[in-house]
């Protein structure tokens, strides 16, 4: 009877039993979701640390199942009660903690329109689908800015003839980019889907060709303030093969389709940082790996245009439109719907998280190779520029530090010849000026400036701007 009048409520009983299963649940499910990541790595593969920090989960979780499961038949009602009222404090505390971390930190949710209140600069509050509605609606020809990497997962887009993998957009057509200055910028296409004038690609009169990826494209400007704007105001014939969200390989392979076929005298290779662990995502695509593979492959894009426009614009009208803003507006794997469930805050604060992915230098280095000789081979010169972001800032500075080292002794060793944007931009007394509201991209006066120092860099080594055709 003694007993009996120290036993809990039965309302606490089943409280507790419900605890302890749920606890053996969220075991089970731990485990087949480390097991999943561990099957379907970010990139290629994962390194042997970060497995190894896999099997401690999936050790913890087998552990934990196991407890919780013994715990359930072998404690006493009392004893799972208080352990049960424990656990739930201790699991509400925890992430109540991380989601506090998730939401007080950071940028404002609207970052570019807080600035431009501060500064008194007019905000465009439209959504880019009602930008491009409105375009449409007033008769221009306007479709979204579909970007090369969101096809690597499906090796690129079925047509009647087979694969294609686009890397430029839809031609001769009105699209805009992100509003990271208060404002939309509205670009005309040219003849194969680039941010250029029409009317350029004239082979062997071609001065520099840019291969890149947004910041070559031009972010957050109108187009006669782009890098390659301004390089043509300065006179040289310059095009700009640059694609948003581009890292090396789908550069490599815009030089192969496009540059090749022109022989510019100069080709310009810009990096951005991070560009090194994209490789890994775009080595994805079977389709993409034959440009290094194959020394002779090309899909000869330059001449297919008509096919991708088709192509691109099917795949807006059929509805994959959806996933393309997806992809563009972010990584899912950043959202906070993952990131607070997976205690993302509370790993890096206390050093949790396993060291990131090997960078890719001999696949980064392949390509430059690669890249030089097919730019040597028609005589012309490989530049390679190291673009700097605002006062060099970065979550994992560590990391940022370790890429550029890293890429710029590789260049070095492929005597490349480097034009130095980092000093230039560093020197500024005003470098809040040289990037947009976001602090992400250029504005016109950052790519102005480094045009200026392109221009003047490729100029000291002999190369005389071409005469504006009248």
């Amino acid at each position: 009877m003694k007993n009996n009048s120290n036993e809990p409520p039965p309302f606490a009983i089943k409280f507790a039993n419900t605890v302890f299963m749920l606890g053996m649940l969220f075991s089970v499910l731990l485990v087949v979701y480390v097991v999943y990541k561990m099957c379907n790595p970010r990139w290629l593969t994962h390194t042997s640390e970060t497995l190894n920090y896999y099997y401690i989960y999936i050790l913890f979780g087998g552990i934990s199942a196991t407890l919780f499961g013994l715990g359930l038949r072998m404690l006493s009602n009392g004893l799972k009660v208080n352990l049960s009222v424990l656990f739930v404090t201790a699991g509400i505390s925890v992430y109540a903690f991380e989601t506090y971390l998730e939401f007080s930190q950071g940028q404002p949710p609207n970052l570019v329109k807080a600035r431009a209140e501060q500064m008194g600069v007019p905000y465009d509050t439209r959504t880019k689908m009602e930008v491009l509605e409105g375009l449409n609606d007033s008769g221009v020809e306007a479709y979204p800015n579909i970007l090369p990497n969101i096809f690597v997962t499906s090796n690129g887009l079925n047509t009647t003839k087979g694969k294609i993998y686009p890397l430029g957009g839809i031609s001769n057509i009105s699209t805009i980019f992100g509003n990271e200055s208060g404002y939309y910028p509205i670009i005309e296409t040219d003849e194969h889907g680039f941010n250029n004038p029409k009317g350029l690609y004239k082979k062997n009169r071609v001065d520099i060709v840019l291969t890149g990826d947004s910041f070559t494209e031009g972010y957050s400007v109108h187009s006669d303030e782009s890098l390659s704007a301004v390089l043509r105001k300065s006179g040289f014939n310059a095009i700009s093969i640059g694609k948003g969200a581009n890292s090396s390989l789908l550069e490599f392979a815009a030089l192969k389709e496009y540059a090749e076929p022109l022989r510019p005298i100069i080709v310009l290779w810009l990096y951005y940082g991070g560009d090194l662990r994209g490789i890994l995502h775009e080595m994805k695509s079977p389709l993409l790996k034959k440009y290094l593979d194959d020394n002779e492959f090309s899909q000869n894009l330059i001449s297919r245009q008509e096919e991708i426009d088709s192509v691109l614009i099917n795949y807006v009208r059929v509805g994959e439109l959806g996933e393309w803003e997806r992809v563009e507006r972010h990584n899912w794997n950043d959202h906070w719907l993952m990131r607070i469930p997976e205690l993302t805050n509370l790993r890096t604060r206390f050093k949790l998280n396993p060291k990131p992915e090997p960078l890719p230098i001999p696949i980064f280095k392949n390509i430059l190779q690669e890249s030089k000789r097919i730019v040597s081979r028609w005589g012309g010169k490989l530049y390679f520029a190291y673009l700097p972001d605002f006062g060099q800032c970065s979550t994992d500075i560590e990391d940022k530090n370790l890429e550029f080292a890293v890429v710029m002794r590789t260049v070095t060793e492929l005597e490349i010849p480097i034009i130095e944007i980092h000093n230039v931009f560093g020197s500024h007394p005003d470098q809040l000026s040289l990037f947009a509201f976001s602090l992400g991209h250029y504005s016109a006066e950052g790519y102005r400036l480094m045009a200026e120092t392109i221009s003047k860099r490729i100029k000291a080594d002999g190369v005389i701007p071409s005469k504006p055709d009248n």
